[in-house]
């Protein structure tokens, strides 16, 4: 075990960060980038920082672990922390976490924030400097990707289009609208921004940004890749929304020039299930555009949700598609039995990941609809 105190200037000696990792040298690194900025307590057991918090009940701040730990790893010892400070903001530091994993790990631990290492102690500094100020600020929101995305918008922002395949023949069927923050994305993956802010109304006004920006670009994309549909990821959250849900079929029947839309919603969120989603769905499959179950097979309510019929097609999650180059028997007959069972339902199956050739010549061979990935091209900007 290992702890060091850093005292700031009296006017923000306040600030307590306590930071959990195995790894002596990250900690010494931390304590040289941050001894001026908040008073830091540094522990290689995560043992030993659980029962400071219970000796010390409400000093410290923000909690930041490292995921992987002997003992007790990063998702245990947060939760943990959790149940000891519950009001405490806690960050998880994670270099090997997949996306079903992190979204198990947020949910069990109450994580406000997962960042990818290796990652530069200024980074972490910025985060909890984020935490705090929206901790102690009430006219903010709550979780700082929210302010990061919403400053984003206006001058951080941009689409890209990338294409999809008609699996028999290989030629575009198909585009997936893909929101880019070039400077944003210096600090954080897409992944971290959009999940970051998912569960807030932000996320509803990225879906109005890509939708305008589509309507205003609809020559140029269709002069890139010819008039086929495209798809537009949007929130459970926002679906559940009646309030975003009336004023986007408003937005859509307004710009009846639009390409054909088609909408991708995600399996990964337990919105999906509540009665304002599964009332609101329904809305926009009326109004004549196709619902895609995006993310199939990354988490558990993938069948759940299959089950309920409401959807046009399912896309195939890409982490499961670029298992099958493993030669993964598991994956590749679920694979196998979503195809069939989709066609069963009159859905359509379309795999994302597919980056090699032998990967689409499979998927191709069970009878998989269209392909996504970057063995057909990457995303790219019309602009």
């Amino acid at each position: 075990m290992e702890e060091q105190n850093h005292i700031l200037p009296q006017e923000t000696s306040n600030l307590t960060v306590m930071l959990v990792d195995d790894e002596d040298a990250l900690l010494a690194s931390a304590r040289r980038m941050l001894h001026k900025q908040c008073i830091l307590k540094t522990y290689n057991n995560a043992a030993a920082a659980l029962d400071f918090l219970r000796q010390s009940p409400g000093q410290v701040d923000v909690v930041v672990s490292d995921l992987m730990m002997p003992h007790m790893d990063g998702v245990e010892f947060l939760t943990e922390a959790r149940s000891v400070s519950p009001a405490t903001p806690r960050v998880l530091l994670s270099g090997s976490l997949s996306e079903s994993a992190l979204q198990g790990a947020v949910n069990k631990a109450g994580i406000s924030r997962v960042i990818v290492k290796p990652v530069p102690a200024s980074t972490i500094l910025s985060i909890v400097w984020d935490l705090v100020s929206a901790g102690n600020d009430n006219t903010k929101p709550a979780n700082p990707m929210v302010r990061r995305m919403r400053s984003s918008l206006s001058t951080d922002h941009s689409v890209s289009f990338q294409p999809r395949v008609n699996a028999k023949n290989f030629e575009v069927s198909g585009l997936e609208a893909l929101s880019r923050f070039p400077d944003l994305q210096k600090t954080f993956t897409v992944e971290d921004i959009i999940t970051g802010a998912e569960d807030h109304p932000v996320i509803g006004e990225l879906t109005f940004q890509v939708i305008d920006f589509i309507h205003t670009h609809r020559d140029a994309i269709a002069s890139s890749f010819g008039n086929v549909p495209i798809g537009v990821n949007i929130s459970p959250h926002s679906v559940a929304d009646n309030k975003f849900m009336t004023s986007l079929t408003a937005f859509l029947a307004e710009r009846p020039t639009l390409p054909n839309l088609e909408f991708e919603v995600t399996e990964q969120s337990n919105m999906a299930f509540t009665a304002a989603f599964q009332e609101n769905l329904p809305k926009l499959r009326d109004a004549g555009y196709p619902i895609f179950l995006d993310d199939f097979g990354s988490g558990n309510n993938s069948i759940a949700l299959l089950r309920r019929g409401q959807f046009s097609g399912l896309k195939l999650d890409k982490s499961l598609i670029m298992r099958l180059d493993d030669d993964n028997p598991v994956d590749s007959s679920f694979v196998e039995w979503a195809t069939t069972i989709s066609h069963q339902m009159n859905m359509t199956v379309i795999a994302e990941g597919v980056e090699t050739l032998d990967t689409a010549t499979y998927l191709q061979n069970i009878g998989v609809d269209e392909l996504q990935g970057f063995y057909f091209g990457l995303p790219a900007s019309i602009t």
